[in-house]
């Protein structure tokens, strides 16, 4: 049995794994449907984290959570073994740092194959994960940002808590890796250049490309069409503090963030903004 089956999409939260994600069942399916994304499943249900005696683990401390999180994915990797008729990898979205939690892998290198991680703007990162998470004070969104020790607890979501710490330690610590086979692409050029960029993250998957289908793909899944399947439906992973707004595009930091709070950012985010070419207003 091949136990090296899970191609990983990791981001901090906001940076666009969702529209990986919509992207990859517009191109392998043909069409997507936001509220029941198929060929990508996130690594932090509950349900999923069992440990077989009817508790919910959303409920444990967060050190035994996780505990739970790398059987939960040899759990998996083996039901995608019994049951594939396909060949289409394990696409896995994570939110999780790429660092041992407490000694526990919570991305088992022995399960990977390759790992897709998508960066962003930090700036544009912080104003928009601040919508979502209903924070209006950009102080206290920032010392959030750039909490080495943050966690992201859903309350009631069904979810274990994903240890997603500062924007910088995350970011460095995919773009860092020397093992997990993974490669980093920028939001923004996949926004400016999606065919592109979308077709590079197949082939790094392992999946054949057809830069027709690809195209086709693009545009099943433009922000103007998923934003009015969000607002003929809704979206289910949108925030309360944000509803029918998730695919409306957030970000606009010029607008938002006042320039000491601009410099606390690009100071402490420096190395990872000069890593990926992100222009600093502040030197």
């Amino acid at each position: 049995m091949d136990y090296r089956q899970i191609v990983w999409l990791a981001s901090y939260p906001k940076s666009g794994s969702t529209w990986t994600r919509c992207f990859l069942d517009a191109y392998l399916l043909g069409d997507v449907d936001i509220n029941d994304i198929v060929t990508s499943l996130p690594d932090d249900l509950a349900a999923r984290c069992a440990v077989g005696d009817g508790s919910n683990a959303a409920e444990f401390p967060i050190d035994i959570q996780m505990l739970t999180r790398p059987m939960a994915m040899l759990r998996l990797v083996r039901e995608y073994n019994a049951n594939k008729t396909v060949d289409i990898p394990l696409f896995v979205k994570t939110h999780n740092t790429h660092v041992l939690a407490n000694g526990v892998e919570l991305m088992p290198e022995a399960l990977t194959k390759a790992t897709v991680c998508i960066v962003r703007d930090p700036k544009d990162v912080l104003v928009s994960f601040a919508k979502h998470m209903g924070e209006q004070n950009y102080d206290t969104a920032i010392e959030h940002f750039l909490n080495k020790m943050r966690c992201l607890n859903d309350t009631g979501s069904g979810k274990v808590m994903d240890f997603i710490s500062s924007w910088p330690a995350a970011v460095a610590s995919f773009a860092n890796a020397d093992t997990h086979n993974v490669k980093v692409w920028r939001y923004e050029d996949m926004k400016a250049n999606p065919v592109e960029v979308f077709a590079q993250i197949l082939a790094h998957s392992g999946i054949a490309v057809d830069k027709e289908r690809v195209t086709r793909a693009v545009d099943t899944v433009s922000r103007g069409k998923l934003a009015k399947q969000e607002a003929e439906k809704g979206f289910k992973e949108s925030s309360k503090h944000a509803a029918n707004q998730f695919f409306a595009g957030t970000g606009g930091w010029q607008k938002k963030l006042l320039p000491k709070q601009v410099r606390t950012i690009e100071k402490a985010c420096a190395s990872m903004m000069k890593r990926f070419n992100y222009e600093r207003a502040f030197k």
